[in-house]
């Protein structure tokens, strides 16, 4: 009885702070629509691995991965910044100051945009060889990088996080993963081939760079802000000291971080065949199916970071970071027991007897996946303290460390290593972030 009296007292103070009220809300919005798009997601991908099978599936992933690959390491996603700073624009009441900082912001997008797609395109023909692909692999490299040059998505979604339009986010995605599905099904039922699943990555990139940027311009008007377009930057950096600190240094974090998620099929393309690597990209997938129980909260966390740290206490800004993390590491492991039990099976259900072997390696992931979760709102934290420069130093560190084991922990354990390589770097990102987050907490004034 003590301890229902316990969560009740739990659930009664959540519920009567403003702050978990909106992080409640917001993350329904995204939660739900997020449950929903990772179910018809399961069931995109139970149908492209069924038309293309293990073989077909791994030229898949070489190609998305060779596209993100250009694109992460060429772009500078301003989203991050431009929150952090248009939200203290907002709370002082300085409208242009806000509209400045947009204009900023979709001026970083274009100069990205043009960037990745042109690197992306000119390369496609030389790096095709290297990269294990059949004879047109440089032309599906070619045509999905067509997608690169129309990405103005991180300032929408900084805009739309920023007014707390979580919801038109949510439906916006979904939207998107919906169009994908029914692609995706026409081109199960017409038995078309992989020019036609590459075809529609291309569709889905263009819809994801494009439509969430257009109904935050909505926004802004429905909100009587003059065009971003008319106004002039000539007061943006004096007035946004810091801006392009914070934006070098949540970047370079981040092109760390996801390096290890975009070069890990090039690298296990070179030693195991293209089955091998299509099992490996089902299982990096259905880990990220987990992930979307996260996402929900790591999208509407970051303002509310910021306030609690800016006007409360290092206590309470504490509480908030702890109960998050608790929250999304429990729930993983809730989903994560009963799953990896029944993993063989579920695979041979919905995959194909073809995936069975790759229980083991669908479970590491899985595993790592979760560890990722009871750790993806310290990023936002570390950068809410003021440490983008430590961020960065732990995310060079982990990096480096995965790159050096990639290559040993391949040829001992194949396919397998590789997923038991993130799951290593996942624990010591986690460790160091919540390290410093003490010392940070601590060392500011009550």
């Amino acid at each position: 009885m003590s301890g229902i009296k316990q969560l009740t007292r739990i659930g009664e103070t959540l519920f009567a702070s403003g702050v978990y009220r909106r992080l409640l809300r917001n993350a329904g919005w995204l939660f739900s629509t997020q449950v929903i798009g990772g179910l018809i997601g399961i069931v995109t991908l139970t149908m492209m691995a069924r038309a293309l099978g293990p073989a077909g599936l791994g030229v898949i992933a070489i190609v998305q991965a060779y596209t993100r690959i250009v694109d992460r390491l060429t772009r500078l996603e301003p989203w991050q910044a431009v929150i952090r700073f248009g939200t203290l624009a907002l709370e002082a009441g300085d409208r242009e100051r806000f509209c400045r900082l947009i204009k900023a912001s979709m001026l970083i997008d274009l100069f990205g945009s043009l960037l990745a797609g042109t690197v992306a395109l000119s390369l496609a023909a030389l790096v095709a060889p290297f990269l294990s692909l059949p004879d047109a692999g440089a032309g599906y490299l070619q045509l999905l990088a067509l997608g690169l040059f129309v990405s103005f998505k991180p300032t929408g979604i900084a805009v739309l996080r920023i007014f707390d339009r979580f919801d038109l986010l949510a439906k916006l995605d979904l939207a998107i993963i919906g169009l994908r599905f029914v692609l995706t099904a026409l081109a199960y039922w017409f038995e078309l081939g992989i020019w036609a699943y590459i075809g529609i990555l291309l569709v889905e990139s263009v819809a994801n760079g494009l439509i969430v940027f257009l109904f935050s311009l909505r926004e802004l008007r429905k909100r009587n802000f003059s065009a971003p377009t008319k106004t002039a930057l000539t007061e943006f950096r004096t007035e946004n000291e810091g801006f392009f600190k914070l934006l070098w240094n949540s970047n370079i974090n981040v092109i760390l971080r996801q390096s290890t998620q975009r070069f890990d099929v090039i690298i296990l393309s070179a030693f195991v065949d293209n089955a091998a690597v299509g099992a490996y990209f089902l299982a990096r997938r259905l880990a990220e199916a987990t992930l979307k129980l996260a996402r929900p909260i790591n999208q509407v966390i970051y303002p509310e970071l910021v306030r609690t740290w800016t006007s409360k206490t290092p206590a309470e800004f504490r509480r908030l970071l702890m109960t998050v993390a608790g929250c999304l590491l429990g729930a993983g492991l809730l989903i994560y027991v009963p799953v990896a039990l029944n993993m063989k099976g579920l695979l041979s259900v919905f995959f194909g007897t073809e995936f069975e072997g790759a229980t083991l390696l669908v479970n590491v992931q899985f595993l790592a996946a979760v560890i990722y979760l009871g750790s993806i709102v310290m990023n936002p934290a570390m950068l809410t303290v003021g440490r983008d420069g430590a961020l960065v130093r732990i995310t060079l560190i982990g990096t480096v460390a995965f790159f050096v084991l990639a290559v040993p922990l391949i040829l001992l354990f194949g396919s397998v290593g590789l997923s038991l390589n993130f799951l290593l770097f996942n624990l010591f990102w986690l460790i160091c972030c919540a390290v410093v987050l003490h010392r940070a907490t601590l060392a500011k004034p009550a």
